[in-house]
């Protein structure tokens, strides 16, 4: 039985590969990990079009809308956003002359240590609040103000999933 000699080139490729998948593993996550952050990322970037759009909305009429639906109607929003997972619409509560709750679901909690997640996946802070959640069902009490520079009465263009 003959055994072929080792190939010291080609080994050590083999090896630095290996350490190159499992290193771009670790630092990225699984490929189910990275869809479930994108997904959780749309959670949050629809969310905050929601909120942008209450803001605007109350800016207009001074009251915030009695349906969602209104957001659309009145031109604040092109469609309303849904979970991209479920189809759902996002819970929306009313619970006061100018505060509301938002709610969703997200698969995995927003790590305030994790760099990586403000810098590729949209981060902690869009609009002017704080999205940080938990995995599960994570609601957000905002009260309604003056919108943002740039959401004053444009169309928030809700992305396609």
């Amino acid at each position: 039985m003959a055994y072929s000699k080792l190939n010291l080139p080609a080994s050590a490729a083999i090896l630095a590969a290996t350490f190159a998948v499992i290193a771009g593993l670790i630092m990225l996550g699984t490929p189910t990990r990275a869809r479930q952050r994108r997904l959780d990322d749309v959670r949050v970037q629809d969310l905050s079009s929601i909120s942008a759009a209450l803001d605007s909305y109350w800016a207009k009429h001074n009251v915030l809308p009695d349906t969602v639906d209104s957001l659309v109607s009145t031109h604040l929003l092109d469609r309303i956003p849904t979970d991209p997972v479920s189809g759902l619409r996002y819970p929306i509560h009313l619970t006061g002359a100018r505060s509301y709750r938002l709610c969703a679901t997200f698969t995995q909690p927003l790590d305030t240590t994790d760099e990586t997640q403000y810098n590729y996946y949209g981060g902690l802070y869009r609009g002017r609040h704080s999205w940080q959640h938990d995995a599960g069902e994570s609601c957000f009490d905002l009260t309604a103000d003056k919108p943002q520079p740039g959401f004053g009465g444009d169309v928030i263009n809700v992305p396609s999933q």
